[in-house]
């Protein structure tokens, strides 16, 4: 029973990780892990395992996504 519901759950969030790469912003072709983190709020541990293991289709818009965690540096050089 348990294989089953870790089934379901993995394919619902195959179908959110599809979701959100539709409506995640694309700049040449490339999407951000966070921006799908932001969209879906999954860990980003648990984002980049399914996009390696689960198969999850790309929109036509979606080359790749980027899997880098660097975070943004703010205007003093903090993150």
């Amino acid at each position: 029973m348990a294989g089953q519901e870790d089934r379901q759950l993995r394919e619902g969030y195959v179908r959110a990780l599809e979701r959100a790469l539709e409506a995640a912003p694309a700049r040449n072709g490339v999407v951000s892990i966070r921006d799908l983190w932001l969209e879906t709020a999954l860990p980003l541990d648990l984002i980049e395992e399914i996009l390696r293991d689960d198969g999850v289709r790309l929109p036509p818009h979606v080359v790749r996504v980027d899997v880098k965690r660097e975070g943004k540096k703010g205007k003093h050089g903090r993150k």
